[in-house]
């Protein structure tokens, strides 16, 4: 992956292109400022049904005619030709001449990898997400999560009664953290750590950047034993496996201990605030004395800003029950589980670090 700007040129950035999005809606009549958001509905299921197809793999090498890739692939020339155009007011591909098309970045990045590419976000949430979020009215009629009133099961439980949505949510979760973790690797150093422990760490693909940049500690990826089981081939393929020992286990019981870093990733905002606590208050109570806590979170901003966390909110209000925090509740949160929050560590990405200890130990 190419090297990441740092935070401040990213959020400079940010907030000019949210900026322009603000000015052309301000610019144009209101109707035609909500087609912009019905145009990005439209978008996702162009981008969902290429890589559903694996339309991005069959022109990776190169350009290819539509109807090349159809008879490939055994699809409709003409229902290809039309998405691929479409797929180009995107910037997902180029049309050329002869109804031939060329992949662009965004394209290059929905095509297939087997230790998982952002494609597999983007299937899971056309094959699974969307099913849940057309319940969002429910949802904010009853106030219950949206698989639960779908399915009549909890978030969680769900995963675990249907494989084929374990495999897709565990692809999913992999190919999130391949962006995530060269993002949370720039912006904080663990070299300080020997005994580094990824709680709800899925296949582990955040822990072993952090081992890849502490190559003198040791790893434990505590999480649910049927993901756990799954982790050997990224573990191995990032080189870390002989220095990682797999936990299955529940982390509301308890969590391994002896860990001078414990790390959580998108774990917290899953939960609401008294199952959060008793997480973190196992973590406490497992830390050594002078360990710290990492959890990389989207923080909620400031009243009326833009916030990729206050959109993200809302998927974990539909499919999880849980809640993004902003700085003062992770604070409070942490402080209830016995944890002092220290400071908040921007990344170049829309999440943060946040960084807390033992609240009777001293930095």
């Amino acid at each position: 992956m190419a090297k990441l700007p740092p935070p401040k040129v990213v959020a400079v950035t940010e907030a000019a292109r949210t900026g322009l999005d603000v000015l052309k809606r301000n610019l144009v009549p209101a109707p035609i400022a909500l087609l912009d958001l019905v145009n990005d509905l439209w978008g996702f299921h162009v981008a969902y049904s290429l890589a559903e197809l694996r339309v991005p793999d069959a022109l990776r090498a190169g350009p290819r005619a539509a109807s090349a890739v159809a008879s490939e692939l055994g699809l409709d020339e003409d229902a290809l030709y039309r998405v691929l155009r479409a797929a180009s007011q995107l910037g997902v591909c180029e049309e050329l001449p002869e109804r031939s098309f060329a992949l662009k970045p965004v394209g290059r990045a929905l095509c297939s990898d087997p230790q998982a590419s952002f494609r597999d976000f983007i299937v899971y949430m056309g094959r699974h997400g969307t099913r849940f979020w057309r319940r969002l009215p429910d949802v904010i009629r009853q106030g219950k999560n949206a698989i639960e009133l779908e399915t009549g099961k909890q978030p969680f439980e769900y995963l675990t009664v249907d494989p084929e949505l374990a495999e897709d949510f565990n692809r999913a979760m992999t190919a999130v953290s391949n962006i995530a973790c060269d993002a949370f690797s720039a912006a904080y150093d663990v070299s300080f750590a020997s005994k580094v422990v990824d709680i709800g760490g899925g296949h582990g693909r955040l822990l072993a950047s952090v081992l890849q940049q502490a190559p003198h500690a040791q790893g434990v990826l505590f999480d649910a034993p049927s993901v756990v089981a799954g982790a050997g081939p990224t573990l191995q393929a990032l080189g870390v496996s002989a220095r990682v020992q797999t936990v299955g286990g529940d982390f509301f019981a308890a969590v391994p201990g002896g860990g001078d870093c414990y790390i959580a990733k998108s774990v917290i905002h899953d939960w609401s605030d008294s199952d959060a606590q008793k997480i973190l208050g196992n973590i406490r109570r497992a830390m050594a004395p002078k360990g710290r806590v990492l959890l990389y979170e989207a923080i909620v901003g400031l009243r009326n800003s833009a916030s990729f966390a206050k959109l993200l909110d809302i998927e974990v209000l539909v499919t999880a029950g849980g809640r993004e925090r902003t700085q003062d509740e992770y604070r409070a949160l942490l402080a209830a589980a016995g944890l002092r929050l220290e400071r908040i560590v921007p990344t170049a990405g829309p999440m943060s670090i946040i960084e807390a200890y033992a609240s009777n130990s001293a930095t």
